[in-house]
């Protein structure tokens, strides 16, 4: 039986025993009605009245929803202690990423270096980004600049795994990273200064200060305001980013300076709430290009304004507003050779109701739904290095997008469809889900949808290697998944099947992109998150891949077959070290090959993490890592080397 076969059978086999657990139920519940109120049953089924499950909301943040139901689709979460436990050496957010199940990061060099995202066997370019529901990326090359986006920045990061264009628009193909930036609770001010250093003469510096205005006091009238900053200054020698035998190598480190600035101001009253953000990176890279420009300075900005509005208890309104805008600047230090420069800028809004029903009954079961219509519009604008005939390259994309979930008992079905005119082409995408909460601890899922990608500027406008007549890449995908909320955490057993044809390849007798490829993706992703005993927090994860290119029946380039992560911290609460943590970390990273043809292997590694934290006092803390323990050199990208082992030691204060 094949793959995909398998997964569909599965969605049946669940659908009829959905179907016959509700009938069996409404068969039981009229043979035992009595004068009494009937009382709830052992299998864990919410009363009569239940709504749909809220999504995970936070500080100023109250009316806006910041996580996607995981009864829709496989979803895993980072929160802020999980990304202050990894500590990882590079300040990216991505190698907090790299511990997820479907993940895999591919890096050309040490911090600062261009980096990739591929989940679930996707390219870079068919992973959504976004920041704040504001989506970010380049719209020349289609891929976020991943080193530019700092791990300190976030609350709290969230990876959707498969195909997510109904929701979330274009190039949500492999899945999507939503990336929340800091913010306060309601809480009196709090400010943290931090100083750390360790190996490649690294220096990290940050200032942090969030609060709330107090009910009280002269500031009394702001009641309900609340805010936070955070400085960000990041400064390293870096490591010698290539190997000897790599096209371009310069001897010597490759030095990164990076300095960021994130802040969040948001008002909330009974029924709506306004926030803004901003997210501010500038960045200065050396690298190796012998003879050629070795330099690249990198200014990304993306700010947004959300507003929110609860017209009555079951019906809100949302509108935002959001710009990004990413800039690169390639130069040399010989003022010989001219300076190049990358700009791109993406504007977009976003208008929703959503519209809650509950109270009601059929079959004897609870019956709760939601209904959510929303329109968006984007409008991209790029500028190149060289002349591109008819002005600036642009690109506008309006959608209506309707999501409707309805909830039965222990079934939820969820149904998406959205309808975008890009340039005057339409693509129409969809997702559809079926939950079935099996009982109190075990819930299983089956889902299918479709998704694009845009072709980037790049590929449609750059003068010789452009081709305008390019069209989307699309897919389809299927998944079958369970989950178990045990006392002891959450596992997520997951296997998926896409599809991805009219894939943007390069003609090797016109050296033109065109659409000739297809690919077809096979996986099975495994997690664990939770809490052993009282003060033991860990997290597992697997990936196995079967990414095959089947026009010329290769393995996809850069996507390792097998990955896996473990991370395991402990507090000594048994010998009252209550303030004393020790935590380790394990990567394994399988192998790949480098390039289309699979001439050049990248072989398998595996990394050892330590770290420690002490809690001197209520204001003063602690902490150090060793990453790369036993110094592994491995490449995630041809030629280009990895951090080896790093060591690093901060103190922070809290005042």
């Amino acid at each position: 039986m094949h793959f995909r076969q398998l997964i569909l059978t599965s969605a049946v086999s669940a659908a009829t025993a959905c179907a016959w657990q509700g009938a069996h139920a409404a068969d039981a519940a009229s043979l035992t009605q009595t004068s009494e109120p009937a009382t709830a049953p052992a299998t864990g089924l919410p009363p009569a009245d239940a709504t749909l499950p809220t999504v995970t909301v936070v500080g100023d943040a109250t009316h806006l929803p910041q996580s996607f139901d995981g009864r829709y689709a496989t979803t895993q979460v980072l929160t802020r202690e999980d990304l202050d436990r990894l500590s990882p050496a590079d300040p990216s957010i991505t190698q907090a990423l790299a511990t997820l199940p479907g993940v895999t990061i591919s890096q050309n060099g040490g911090p600062g270096a261009t980096a990739a995202v591929s989940i679930r066997g996707s390219s870079a370019s068919q992973v959504a980004v976004f920041i704040d529901g504001i989506r970010v990326g380049s719209s020349t090359t289609g891929v976020a600049e991943w080193a530019d986006l700092p791990a300190e920045a976030f609350e709290r990061v969230e990876v959707i795994s498969g195909p997510a264009a109904a929701s979330f628009g274009a190039d949500a193909v492999g899945g999507v990273v939503q990336l929340f930036t800091r913010r306060a609770s309601n809480q009196p001010n709090q400010t943290t200064v931090s100083f750390g250093g360790g190996s490649n003469k690294t220096f990290d510096t940050q200032v942090r200060t969030s609060g709330s205005i107090p009910s009280t006091g002269p500031l009394s009238a702001l009641s309900g305001l609340t805010y936070s900053l955070g400085l960000h200054d990041y400064n390293t020698a870096g490591i010698d980013a290539t190997q000897p035998y790599t096209s371009g190598h310069e001897d010597g480190r490759n030095p990164y300076h990076a300095q960021d600035l994130d802040a969040r101001l948001g008002y909330s009253r009974d029924n709506w709430s306004v926030s803004t953000f901003a997210l501010y990176h500038r960045s200065d890279l050396s690298y190796d290009f012998l003879g050629g420009d070795d330099h690249q300075a990198d200014y990304q900005l993306t700010t947004g304004l959300a507003f929110h509005l609860d017209i009555t208890p079951d019906t809100q309104f949302d509108q935002s507003v959001g710009y990004s805008t990413d800039r690169q600047f390639i130069y040399a230090n010989d003022p010989t050779i001219g300076t190049d420069e990358f700009n791109s800028t993406r504007l977009s809004t976003s208008t929703s109701f959503t519209h809650q029903e509950k109270g009601f009954s059929l079959f004897g079961l609870p019956l709760s739904g939601e209904t959510k219509i929303a329109y968006d519009f984007t409008r991209e604008q790029a500028f190149l290095p060289v002349d591109v005939p008819g002005g600036l390259p642009s690109r506008i994309d309006s959608a209506v997008s309707m999501h409707q979930s309805a909830t039965l008992g222990p079934v939820t079905l969820f149904l998406a469809g959205r309808h975008d005119v890009v340039q005057g082409q339409t693509v129409n995408t969809g997702n559809a889900s079926l939950a079935w909460a099996i009982n109190s601890v075990f819930t299983a899922r089956v889902s299918y949808g479709n998704a694009f990608r845009l072709p980037t500027f790049n590929d449609l406008y750059y003068p010789g290697f452009g081709n305008a007549n390019l069209q989307p890449e699309r897919s389809d995908s299927v998944e079958a998944a369970i989950d178990a909320n045990t006392s002891y955490g959450t596992v997520t057993a997951a296997v998926y099947d896409t599809r991805v044809h009219e894939l943007i390849a390069y003609d090797p007798v016109t050296f033109l992109p065109v659409n000739i490829g297809r690919a077809h993706i096979q996986g099975l992703d495994l997690s664990y998150k939770g809490t052993l005993g009282q003060s033991t927090p860990v997290s597992a994860s697997v990936g196995i891949l079967n990414p095959q290119d089947e026009t010329d029946n290769t393995w996809l380039s850069r996507r390792p077959r097998q990955t896996a992560s473990l991370s395991i911290d402990h507090t000594w609460d048994e010998f009252h070290l209550h303030a004393q943590s020790t935590g380790f970390s394990l990567f394994y990273g399988g192998t790949t090959f480098d390039d289309p043809a699979n001439t050049t292997y990248l072989p398998s590694y595996l990394t050892v993490g330590l770290r420690a934290s002490y809690k001197i006092n209520a204001h003063l803390a602690l902490s150090a890592n060793l990453s790369n323990l036993f110094d592994r050199q491995y490449q995630t990208a041809y030629g280009y080397n990895s951090l080896g082992r790093t060591a690093f030691g901060k103190v922070a204060y809290t005042f």
